[in-house]
């Protein structure tokens, strides 16, 4: 493994890992409680269930991104931050209230994170037409279907 590949390994490695620990609740009421021996907060979770999915998927995608970039030799920083952010962007869409009642939409948003990937791994590929060619083909399919 060269150094360029084990840096990456370790950036990735502690990205992932960064996320896992628990940060303490900064609240008014939390002055007077700190005062006794007991928290009365603590039985909450730290982020929501939905938030909780799309850091999920962001960390999914980060390390599919690095590892991508890894195989194909390419820029692992800027695969692990494209797949971070497809991963986030395809967890928010599929837990959207609003995308629940327009699956026209849902679709195209999808097929638009779809291009996105797909020209991110070519070469010659621009982000932006990935994104427009994807959500219109994905627009397509989804009228299609529904």
């Amino acid at each position: 493994m060269s150094a360029r590949g084990f840096w990456a390994l370790l950036l990735v490695f502690g990205f992932l890992t960064g996320f896992f620990v628990e940060m303490p609740s900064a609240s008014a009421h939390n002055r007077y409680y700190a005062r006794h021996y007991r928290y009365y907060d603590r039985g909450r979770p730290l982020v929501s269930y939905k938030t909780g999915k799309i850091i999920k998927g962001s960390l999914i995608g980060a390390g599919i991104g690095a590892g991508t970039g890894l195989l194909m030799d390419g820029n692992v920083g800027r695969n692990a931050l494209i797949g971070a952010g497809l991963g986030a962007g395809t967890q928010a869409i599929r837990y959207s209230r609003t995308m629940r009642h327009h699956p026209i939409l849902k679709t195209a948003g999808y097929g638009a994170l779809t291009g996105v990937g797909v020209s991110a791994l070519t070469p010659y590929g621009s982000l932006g037409k990935g994104a427009l060619w994807g959500g219109a083909i994905g627009a397509g399919l989804g009228a299609l279907r529904n």
